[in-house]
Order: C-alpha cells, then sequence, then structure tokens
C-alpha cells in the first residue's frame, strides 16, 4: 500500500542491510505502490543472498543506554580532536560516531555515557555545560552564532538519515565546493537533466553519474528533504556507472 515516504523506508532498510541497489523500477499509482528491484548483496551466499550473520558495527553495535549529540558547525583541521578532548575532559566516553563533511561545514551524531557508570548521562547540568563547551569549540574564532549549533537528539532516528537532514537544514549546498577538476575525471562527472512535463504534471529527472554504495539512498534523501515525491522511477548501474530517472 502507497504511503508518504515508503520509497525512502524502503531503500533505507535494504541500505542497512548492505544490498546494492543495481537495477529498480519503481511505480506509485493512487493507493498502490510497486518497487521491483534487482539486488547485488555482499558477504556469504546463503541459498543466492549474501549475509554477514550476527555482524553489528559502526553506531549499529552501540545499544540504547546512550546520549545522542548532534552537531553542526565550521570544519576545520583538528575539529574532531578537540571535540573529543572536550568529551573526555566532562568524563564522557564515545560509544559511537557518524560524521560528514561537505562544502566546509560537518555535521556529526556522537553517541556518549557517562565513564564511570557506562549509562546513558540525563543530568540537565552537566548536559548544559557539555552543550557549551561543544559549541565554543565548534564556534572556534567566529562570533556569529550561527556557525556552530549543538542538540540533544530524543529518541532513536536513522543516522545516515539524520545527518541528511541536519545538513540539507544547514543549507550546505549553498557554500562553494571544493573539488578540484583533476580529481573528476570529464566522464565521471554528475549529469544532471530536467524536463517539465506540464500536461500530466511532474518534472522527470535524470542523473547519470560514478555509481557508489548508497547513492539511490542518498538521492531519495535529497528529493525527501526538498519535499519532492517521486510517483515513477528507473534505476540501473553499469559498470562504475549509475542512470537514475525518478
Amino acid at each position: 500500500m502507497n504511503k508518504p515516504g515508503i520509497l525512502l523506508e524502503v531503500v533505507q532498510i535494504l541500505t542497512d542491510m548492505d544490498l546494492i541497489i543495481t537495477k529498480a523500477y519503481i511505480s506509485s499509482d493512487g493507493g498502490w505502490f510497486m518497487d521491483d528491484k534487482a539486488l547485488g548483496p555482499k558477504g556469504d551466499t546463503i541459498d543466492g543472498v549474501k549475509t554477514w550473520p550476527g555482524k553489528r558495527v559502526g553506531v549499529h553495535s552501540v545499544g540504547d543506554d546512550h546520549t545522542a549529540i548532534e552537531l553542526v558547525g565550521k570544519d576545520r583541521p583538528g575539529l574532531l580532536s578537540e571535540i573529543s578532548a572536550v568529551l573526555a575532559d566532562l568524563h564522557f566516553s564515545v560509544v559511537g560516531a557518524e560524521v560528514w563533511t561537505h562544502n566546509r561545514r560537518i555535521a556529526c551524531v556522537v553517541y556518549v555515557n557517562d565513564y564511570a557508570t557506562c549509562r546513558a548521562v540525563d543530568d540537565p547540568t552537566r548536559l548544559s555545560v557539555m552543550e557549551e563547551q561543544l559549541k565554543n569549540v565548534l564556534r572556534g574564532h567566529e562570533d556569529d552564532d550561527k556557525v556552530a549549533r549543538t542538540s540533544f537528539s530524543m529518541g532513536f532516528t536513522h543516522v545516515d538519515r539524520r545527518l541528511h537532514q541536519m545538513l540539507f537544514a544547514d543549507r550546505d549546498y549553498e557554500g562553494g565546493g571544493t573539488t578540484l577538476e583533476a580529481d573528476c575525471p570529464p566522464s565521471f562527472k554528475p549529469k544532471i537533466t530536467i524536463d517539465h512535463c506540464e500536461e500530466k504534471g511532474y518534472s522527470a529527472v535524470g542523473v547519470k553519474c560514478k555509481d557508489r554504495p548508497k547513492l539511490m539512498f542518498d538521492i531519495v534523501c535529497t528529493l525527501t528533504d526538498m519535499q519532492y515525491v517521486v510517483f515513477h522511477a528507473s534505476i540501473s548501474s553499469d559498470g562504475p556507472y549509475a542512470l537514475q530517472t525518478p
């Protein structure tokens, strides 16, 4: 059955299972949703499906007894070291973290607990002190409070999805890119086309670029954050290239 956000949920689950989407045909019509995918998994093969039994690594292995900190600010050399030093001085242990950087901005979700008890911290005073010190670190020599933001996430949120939302809210896409021409050969330069179909009331977006893990997840997240709905899509990967037409 169709519902808002169902495509993102499906892609998110497949991505978390380390399944690579090589081909997909998506159609959303009225109350129905159809998603036909060809998957290329990695790992050991069991009945045609490759898997890692009991695999829990990275932020997926931190458990529930932690406090999640969300940080957004201007990136610079040594920033993560300074953040770690602040947490260590305040007797917090880092049990997991996910960090993204883009256009000289940084977004990260850090999972911490108390060094002595290995339990989540809910003391408002300790959290307030940590928040203020982390803001000072993120702000650096800048006086503008908009340069840095620190908050504590409530409940469980898919970390990759949350990092997309954090950078989008930070409007990181407005900054100047740092990729050099030499770093991006002409054959791998992304090609984006947009055709407006006024008769049918939608736009056809074509994406051709170098393929990589989580590419479809990132594209669906971006479209969702921009409040676009994918009604029909065709996805295929041919060697190092990926072609997507949502």
